[in-house]
């Protein structure tokens, strides 16, 4: 990358370009927020961004979204800005992915990424990328908005005794974040809430966005500490306030954060089954396989006897497939679960059937509880894992 255009830029005091040029970023949703983050981005030089959002342009975009062109309505929001930023700047690689974070964004390849931007507009979407950054021990800029105000937050698990996102969420957000379930499933006919905005606040926020991650990149901390949130009152401009959040000290995400020397992850093609991978592990016969959600199985009716396979995350089952094809029965039981067992008949499915995505990381716990971390590559040369 030519770095002479970014001449007055290294004139700021210890500016790296190189580093951002080198620097690896993902940005979760390209919407309002996200068109103008990667703006950002892009201007700045940085070099490789992955843009992951499963949604299409639809005509009420146009006003607030500064990659998008009226001709790219109906295309996915990922493939028009992946254009539109290299456009911007041809020396930036950016790696669009359709499809939701959970099940199109490995957190073996999240673990790559120097810092990650979280730009959904809800509970849900800001809860998965809290845990899977976590896990993945990676830095993550929130940013949330509505016509009037905006708040940029800064959870960095690399700074443990910091309040992550899932610690400030209190009794509203856990209500907003279960309001799309019912009886543990998607509701039929739910419908994510629109939220008015206007391009003054996407453009605010996601410059402060920007700000922080570029501090991360280049200097590790920023001055909007890990675990706080800058209020930005857009449209009345009464001053900046920054709210600290408090740390639970039983925070499951806070929990997952990898230990030293716990980084390394054995890999193993799609097509393996755990039953296979845990025997060329020399595990014993009492091993657990822990997935990245919980897993439907399939539905038995108690009432006629009938088994449906489902094999699918819990959050992709629709309230109405309880109901029994055979008989109406409206409250079948499902066989889910979050950790596999050696036992189970679905330790013969293949990685692929878990609905897990390419570079995905999974955890066995052996008999000694101890954990051994697999990544599942859909593309490798096939190397002996237990070599």
């Amino acid at each position: 990358m030519s770095l002479d255009k970014y001449d007055r830029l290294k004139r700021i005091p210890n500016w790296k370009q190189e580093t951002l040029a080198n620097a690896k970023v993902a940005v979760f949703g390209c919407g309002a927020l996200g068109n103008e983050v990667l703006k950002n981005l892009a201007l700045l030089g940085v070099g490789h961004i992955w843009v992951i959002d499963y949604d299409t342009i639809e005509i009420h975009n146009l006003t607030r979204s500064v990659l998008f062109r009226e001709a790219d309505v109906g295309r996915h929001k990922a493939e028009a800005v992946a254009e539109r930023v290299k456009e911007l700047n041809p020396d930036t690689q950016v790696y669009p992915i359709i499809g939701k974070l959970e099940y199109a964004f490995g957190r073996g390849l999240l673990r790559e990424m120097n810092v990650a931007f979280g730009c959904l507009d809800s509970v849900g979407a800001r809860r998965e990328i809290n845990k899977r950054c976590y896990f993945a021990g990676v830095p993550w800029v929130d940013g949330g908005i509505n016509h009037q105000l905006g708040n940029v937050a800064v959870f960095d698990p690399r700074v443990p005794e910091a309040a992550c996102y899932r610690c400030q969420m209190d009794s509203s957000a856990w209500e907003r974040l279960n309001e799309r379930f019912s009886c543990g499933y998607l509701k039929d006919d739910f419908k994510d809430s629109i939220m008015a905005t206007t391009i003054m606040t996407s453009a605010v926020v996601a410059a402060y966005q920007v700000e922080a991650a570029v501090q991360l990149l280049l200097w590790e901390e920023s001055h909007l500490k890990s675990g706080t949130s800058l209020l930005l009152p857009v449209s009345h401009p009464i001053g900046f306030r920054v709210v600290k959040f408090t740390l639970d000290p039983e925070c499951p995400d806070h929990a997952s954060i990898p230990k030293v020397g716990q980084t390394h992850a054995l890999p193993v093609k799609f097509e393996r089954t755990p039953k296979q991978v845990a025997q060329e592990l020399d595990l014993c016969d009492d091993w657990q396989l822990e997935l990245p959600f919980d897993f439907v199985s399939k539905f038995v009716c108690q009432n006629c006897g009938y088994v449906e396979p489902v094999k699918k995350p819990v959050k992709e089952v629709k309230q109405g497939a309880t109901k029994c094809p055979q008989c109406d029965n409206l409250n079948r039981e499902a066989v889910k679960y979050f950790r596999l067992t050696a036992d189970s008949e679905d330790a013969d499915l293949s990685f692929k059937d878990f609905s897990l995505v390419d570079r995905e990381l999974l955890s066995y716990i052996n008999s000694e509880k101890q954990k051994i971390h697999i990544e599942i590559i859909q593309d490798f040369q096939a190397t002996k894992i237990n070599q």
